[in-house]
């Protein structure tokens, strides 16, 4: 989770969120992460373009679901993923 909050700094339109929340009324700050709504109206958690580990956090987060799901396809993938995750 530490990759996640360090990295805010590097994506372009996270930073802004991050360094003026009040002038983003569609995010949250709570606890140095960015939250959003989803499709759904659920609070889910906003994922900077940045790496870990040289891979993209995104990636690394759609892999895991991938695996996880069983290797159901990209559109349930994406479906599973954007239920938590905005990007």
């Amino acid at each position: 989770m530490t990759a996640v909050r360090q990295g805010y700094a590097h994506d372009s339109v996270l930073r802004k969120v991050q360094e003026q929340p009040e002038q983003h009324k569609a995010f949250a700050m709570r606890d140095d992460f960015i939250y959003t709504k989803n499709r759904r109206g659920d609070e889910v958690l906003c994922l900077p373009r940045a790496l870990y580990n040289k891979r993209s956090i995104i990636e690394l987060i759609i892999d895991r679901a991938h695996t996880t799901l069983g290797h159901l396809g990209a559109q349930r993938t994406s479906d599973y993923v954007r239920r938590w995750f905005w990007w």
